[in-house]
C-alpha cells in the first residue's frame, strides 16, 4: 500500500492556549484530534549529535506523528512511488503525520533539538523495514 504524500494533509495543528503565562499545546485522544489514529506510544529524541540522522526506516503498520517541541529539524518522507517531500518541524505546535510503510528520514537537528514522537502502536522490532531495499521490495 502506497500513501499519498501530500503536505497539506500529513501536516497537522494541535491546539493551542496563549495567554500572559505562556503556551499551552495539546493533544488528547478524542473525535477532534488532529491525529488519524489512536496514540498508543510516546517518545522523544534528545541530543542528536551535528550531522547525525534518525530514522531511516518505514513501519509497515505503525502510524507516527512528529512534533518539534524545541529547536528544529527536517524530516524526508518518501513512498516509494515518486513522491516525496521534505518538510521543516520548527514549532511545538505543528505536527508530521507519518503514514505506515512511508519511509523516513530526520536530519538537520539544531542544537538542543527535541523530537516527539506519537505512535499507534507499542514498541515491536519486527514491524520495522530497516534498510531501503527491504522497504522497497515490501512495496512489491
Amino acid at each position: 500500500m502506497t500513501q499519498d504524500l501530500q503536505p497539506e494533509t500529513l501536516t497537522i495543528d494541535f491546539d493551542s492556549f496563549s495567554d500572559a503565562r505562556g503556551v499551552l499545546t495539546v493533544e488528547q485522544n478524542s473525535a477532534h484530534s488532529p491525529l488519524p489514529f489512536r496514540v498508543d506510544r510516546v517518545f522523544w529524541i534528545t541530543d542528536v549529535p551535528q550531522g547525525a540522522t534518525r530514522g531511516n526506516h518505514a513501519h509497515q503498520t505503525c502510524y507516527e506523528a512528529l512534533v518539534c517541541v524545541h529547536g528544529s529539524f527536517k524530516v524526508k518522507v518518501d513512498n516509494g512511488c515518486g513522491l516525496s517531500f521534505t518538510a521543516l518541524l520548527d514549532s511545538p505546535q505543528k505536527g508530521l503525520v507519518v503514514p505506515p510503510m512511508v519511509w523516513c528520514e530526520l536530519f538537520d537537528f539544531t542544537p538542543g533539538a527535541v523530537c516527539l514522537c506519537m505512535a499507534s502502536g507499542g514498541y515491536d522490532k519486527d514491524g520495522y523495514l530497516e534498510t531501503r531495499e527491504e522497504w522497497l521490495a515490501a512495496l512489491r
